[in-house]
């Protein structure tokens, strides 16, 4: 990682060199939140995500990294202290505004690396948006889904859980406090209506998942720990992350890679 890759570290004259010597320039704007993540994890853990997998695949790319902003869209964790959301229309203006002016610069291909469910629609929207008024290409990859959705139901490790514990101890483990969760049990509890659902066998499990979801509130309606879902922190499996996030990245350094060899109309 001794390749420069932020642009707030770049100078002006590297930054001219760097748009000089790469033909096809491609900016990754990193997007997360400063939210609540349970005992354990940092507040800032999707926007460290996002930065750090970014970071990587520029490293690979010879792309630049944007991060315009930490918080995002996250009024469903506001009862947990330390959580800071952005209105939906000021993230929108946010991404904008760094796409507008990456393109008034000569950078014409933007990914969003979107590193927090809550910013997903909100970003979409303003990726579209920021092609309209630009005309850059602006990608917000989303990847396959995959796996066993009846197992995701009955686990729903959503936010906090062992997977995401996992990444974090992966990718800034520096900043993982496990001795908070020693004694820690799953809190999450559903209404009585929606866990029915939830294990419901009476209908397919990917339907069952949509409307699950739709019907859960805010984080701390149904989770007094902040942890959302039902499997244990201490679960985490590192080298599991390690791998899916290597698969991740080697798909994104993959899509870049191709995307450099088109030129825009």
């Amino acid at each position: 990682m001794s390749q420069k890759v932020l642009l707030q570290e770049f100078t002006r004259p590297a930054f001219e060199e760097y748009l000089k010597e790469e033909p096809n320039p491609v900016a990754i704007i990193p997007l997360g939140s400063i939210e609540q993540h349970g005992p354990h994890l940092p507040l800032g853990t999707d926007s460290y995500a996002a930065l750090e997998i970014s970071k990587k695949v520029a490293c690979r790319t010879n792309s630049i990294v944007v991060q315009p902003c930490w918080p995002g869209y996250s009024p469903h964790h506001m009862a947990f202290a330390g959580t800071i959301t952005f209105r939906a229309e000021t993230l929108i203006n946010i991404i904008i505004d760094t796409v507008e002016s990456l393109v008034a610069h000569g950078i014409k291909k933007v990914l969003i690396l979107n590193g927090h469910g809550g910013n997903a629609q909100i970003a979409a929207h303003a990726a579209r948006q920021a092609r309209r008024r630009t005309g850059a290409i602006v990608l917000m990859p989303t990847g396959p889904m995959g796996g066993n959705v009846e197992e995701m139901l009955q686990k729903i490790d959503v936010h906090a859980g062992a997977g995401e514990t996992a990444l974090a101890l992966t990718l800034f483990p520096d900043l993982v406090e496990m001795q908070r969760i020693e004694d820690f049990e799953p809190t999450a509890a559903f209404a009585p209506q929606v866990e029915d659902l939830r294990q419901a066998d009476d209908c397919d499990a990917d339907i069952r998942a949509m409307l699950v979801m739709a019907y859960i509130g805010d984080t701390h309606e149904f989770t007094s720990s902040g942890i959302y879902g039902f499997t244990d922190p201490k679960d985490a499996d590192v080298e599991q992350a390690e791998e899916q996030m290597e698969d991740r990245i080697a798909r994104l350094v993959k899509l870049i890679t191709y995307w450099k060899t088109i030129d825009l109309p």
